[in-house]
C-alpha cells in the first residue's frame, strides 16, 4: 500500500508566508520635503505658499501624484484542519485551516507554509519583493514637468488686465446711470463730462 506523506497534519500550528499593499508617497522632487514654495515677483516682493504637489488635496493630473502602492511581507498564524493532496497539481499538498473555515474556507499551498514565523517572514519578503517588480514607480515619473497653470496659480498680467476691465465697467454702469436719470441736456452733458474727466 503507497502512503502519501505530507510536510504537514492535523493539528500542527503554521505559518503563511504571505503580502499586503501599503500606500505610499516619495519624497517631493519639487519642494525637498519642505512643504513649502517661494516665489519673488519681477518688484521684489517675496511670497511662500504651501507646496502644490505635495500639500495640495486633489491633484488634477494623476502622473504628478507622489503615491504609490508597494507589496510588503506578511505572516499569518494558522492552525492545520485538513489535508488535500492530488498528484496532478504542480503545487502539491493543499491545506484549509481552522481560522479560515475547514470544507468552504481558504485553501492554502504547501509552498507557502512553514514550521516557524522566521522562515515564513524571509519568504514573505522575497514574495513581496518580487512583485514589487511589476509595480509602476512612480520615481519614473519625476522628469515631467509641473506647470505651474496645473495648480490655477495666479498670473500678475491676467489679474492687472482683469482688475482694469472690472474698473471700467464700474465707470460705464455709474455713467449709464447718471445719463438713465437725467432731466435735462444740461444734465446729461455733465455725466459725460464727468465720465470723460474720469477715463
Amino acid at each position: 500500500m503507497a502512503v502519501i506523506e505530507t510536510k504537514f497534519s492535523i493539528g500542527d500550528v503554521v505559518y503563511r508566508a504571505g503580502t499586503h499593499t501599503t500606500v505610499k508617497m516619495h519624497d517631493c522632487p519639487d519642494c525637498l520635503g519642505s512643504r513649502k514654495w517661494k516665489a519673488t515677483s519681477p518688484a521684489g516682493g517675496e511670497y511662500e505658499f504651501g507646496c502644490p504637489r505635495c500639500c495640495a488635496s486633489y491633484v488634477s493630473n494623476d502622473a504628478l501624484s507622489l503615491r504609490y502602492t508597494e507589496f510588503d511581507a506578511s505572516v499569518q498564524r494558522l492552525t492545520i484542519g485538513s489535508v488535500r493532496t492530488d498528484s496532478t497539481k504542480d503545487h502539491g499538498n493543499e491545506y484549509m485551516c481552522l481560522e479560515t473555515g475547514v470544507g468552504s474556507g481558504s485553501l492554502y499551498y504547501e509552498a507557502d507554509l512553514f514550521h516557524s514565523e522566521e522562515e515564513a517572514f524571509v519568504a514573505a519578503k522575497a514574495k513581496a519583493a518580487a512583485a514589487n517588480l511589476n509595480v509602476e514607480w512612480v520615481a519614473k515619473l519625476y522628469d515631467k514637468t509641473l506647470k505651474l497653470s496645473d495648480y490655477e496659480l495666479s498670473n500678475a498680467v491676467l489679474k492687472a488686465a482683469s482688475d482694469s476691465i472690472t474698473e471700467t465697467n464700474v465707470k460705464f454702469r455709474s455713467f449709464w446711470d447718471e445719463v438713465e436719470w437725467s432731466d435735462s441736456a444740461a444734465e446729461i452733458k455733465e455725466a459725460v463730462e464727468k465720465f470723460r474727466a474720469a477715463a
